[in-house]
């Protein structure tokens, strides 16, 4: 995590160690010291106990199947996990804190990518989640795999989507990869026409959103200044 947190390797700058490690304890970052399977009645106590006293708004459960253990073996596995996220759930709710979940999917065949039903146990993990991210990792025979990040739940609007991932050796963490090269797409309008693009030359014009990174393309949406009213 400090090596995630300084974006790069500190054996190689042993410097500048004390520096990111002061900067890495001033973070408002606190650890349960569980490990292993754990009563979920301890767990939900630890977290209440944490909002109350440092104020915590986000915790992250990592992961499910590990902390249910084998203790549910002999019993009712799918309707113990069902228990444990309506803990979660009500947890959130109540103590207006963000929650996630991490749950290891099922098996799948290769070549077929993870859906929501790949969600171990019953449909009330996603049912109850406002949000389901899917880390998707297609391996492929001639190369590097491709992984991206799905949404493919979204309570708050409905958007969902994939977000590509490219792994930075270095630092140890995930990014959007660099787009390599800019596409302009052909917007039609409603009439079946080619959308105008603005010019900024024309005398009056208003530009909108006039920042643009290298190498990217202008914002096709961008309404043509030379109609707007006055």
């Amino acid at each position: 995590m400090l090596t995630q947190f300084a974006v790069g390797r500190l054996e190689e700058q042993l410097d500048r160690y004390d520096e990111w490690a002061d900067r890495f304890e001033d973070l408002p970052l606190y650890f349960m010291t569980f490990h292993g399977q754990q009563s979920i009645r301890t767990v939900i106590d630890t977290m209440q106990h944490a909002v109350y006293v440092y104020d915590i708004c986000h915790v992250v459960i990592d992961n499910l199947q590990f902390m249910m253990g084998h203790e549910q073996l002999s019993t009712d596995r799918i309707a113990a996990q069902d228990y444990i996220v309506g803990a979660f759930r009500k947890f959130a709710t109540d103590s207006s804190c963000h929650v996630t979940l991490v749950i290891h999917p099922r098996k799948e065949d290769d070549d077929k990518e993870l859906q929501t039903a790949s969600i171990f146990g019953s449909a009330k993990a996603s049912q109850e989640a406002d949000n389901v991210l899917i880390l998707q990792d297609r391996k492929l025979v001639t190369g590097p795999g491709k992984r991206y990040l799905q949404v493919s739940k979204n309570r708050f609007d409905g958007d969902v989507g994939v977000f590509p991932l490219e792994f930075n050796k270095n630092s140890l963490t995930f990014s959007i990869p660099p787009k390599s090269k800019a596409r302009l797409k052909k917007i039609k309008d409603d009439n079946g026409l080619e959308a105008k693009k603005p010019s900024s030359g024309k005398k009056g014009a208003v530009s909108q959103n006039s920042k643009t990174c290298s190498g990217e393309a202008p914002n096709p949406y961008q309404p043509d200044p030379s109609k707007l009213s006055r």
